[in-house]
């Protein structure tokens, strides 16, 4: 047994001292089997977890999250954990768990090799320790490792008892787990934006008139779809001139731009959005079908795919050309993950004056998701 120290200056760890990470890497190397009971995991962690786990070859996982079920999850790490889970039990090697009996707040790892337990974690590192990013960096963790086969055996049925008497898969779940929206910061300080507090959003949603204009985001199926591939929310890959990867744009089929009450051509009205922000739209283009954030179409798209990115369905893409994969696209798949696939935009009786003094309508526009708990 030994200390296992985090390499954060001042405090830096010297080459006679072990820290967390590295020891976590060295072991689940050697490993064909791990075990995790761990409180708080990390969007960053997890991903890092999913790719050792396919690197190494690992036959068996088994991850156990012990605060959430309570407390609520952030949509990200929800998101990410419905993923991992899915592709973890489609190749048969484990999946996730969640403890829903109290609130578990235990770091333990133990990896095993051909039926034997080797080595051991326990301390105060989160999953999220494996990680380095902004938060890692400058917050200290102490742990010790574990190699004596009595330790290992108590660490093993400790595990198996939390799983067995106090957890249930996150399939089974997930359902009754309080989702916590995760903020989209990505329209902070952007020009032509203001943000609004709940007040504000509160006095505009009183004062709604009418129907609610369900528009559907067309998108691919998925990544070999090629139907919408280069259109409406994922302009970004059409052929032509290059776009950055939030340009968006939203086209509108017939069912919608004839309905009643649809926005007028070419008059540009005020978006105030479910989460807190406003700013100009318009209807344009042939039939008046085309709907976007009036002064930059990448507006609308730090909006909608800045919501996407900030519950953990998809990262964005510096360099769309080179994204030969279609990981940055926008699939049915990944709205119907989201939790939903249409704007919802609705007039309201409220006007406001745009940063020219012109006194315009006011819509609410919604992407929110379901079973969502607010902050």
């Amino acid at each position: 047994m030994s200390i296992l120290y985090t390499n954060v200056p001042p405090l830096r760890t010297d080459n006679t001292k072990d820290n967390f990470r590295d020891k976590f890497y060295e072991y689940i190397k050697q490993a064909d089997s791990v075990e995790i009971a761990t409180g708080y995991v990390s969007q960053d962690s997890l991903e890092d977890l999913d790719r050792l786990i396919a690197e190494y070859n690992i036959s068996h996982i088994n991850l156990v999250i012990g605060m959430y079920f309570i407390e609520g999850m952030p949509e990200n790490i929800f998101n990410t954990l419905i993923r991992m889970n899915h592709r973890w039990k489609e190749r048969g090697i484990g999946g996730v768990n969640i403890v829903c009996t109290f609130r578990y707040h235990g770091k333990c790892y133990l990896f095993s090799r051909d039926g034997k337990d080797f080595a051991g974690i326990v301390g105060s590192a989160n999953l999220g320790a494996i990680s380095l990013n902004a938060q890692t960096r400058r917050q200290y963790e102490m742990s010790i490792n574990l190699e004596e086969q009595s330790s290992l055996h108590e660490l093993n049925d400790h595990i198996a008892k939390l799983d067995k008497s106090c957890c249930k898969p996150i399939d089974a779940v997930k359902d009754n787990i309080p989702l916590i929206r995760q903020e989209n910061a990505k329209l902070k300080d952007v020009e032509h934006v203001q943000r609004m507090n709940s007040d504000e959003i509160a006095t505009y949603e009183r004062h709604l008139t009418g129907t609610t204009i369900e528009i559907p985001l067309k998108v691919p199926k998925d990544n070999n779809d090629q139907k919408f591939r280069g259109s409406n929310i994922n302009v970004c890959y059409a052929k032509g001139r290059k776009r950055e990867w939030w340009e968006t744009e939203v086209v509108n089929g017939k069912k919608i731009y004839t309905l009643p009450g649809y926005p007028e051509y070419k008059k540009p009205f005020m978006v105030v959005t479910d989460d807190g922000w406003k700013f100009e739209a318009w209807t344009c283009g042939d039939h008046n079908k085309n709907f976007y954030s009036k002064d930059d179409l990448k507006i609308m798209g730090y909006w909608l795919k800045g919501r996407l990115v900030a519950a953990g369905i998809v990262k964005p893409i510096d360099h769309v050309e080179n994204d030969k994969d279609f990981k940055g696209l926008i699939t049915e798949k990944m709205l119907e993950q989201y939790g939903k696939t249409t704007l919802s935009l609705t007039k309201t009786t409220q006007k406001s004056k745009n940063e020219h003094g012109e006194v315009l309508d006011v819509w609410l526009l919604s992407f929110l998701p379901h079973q969502l708990k607010e902050d």
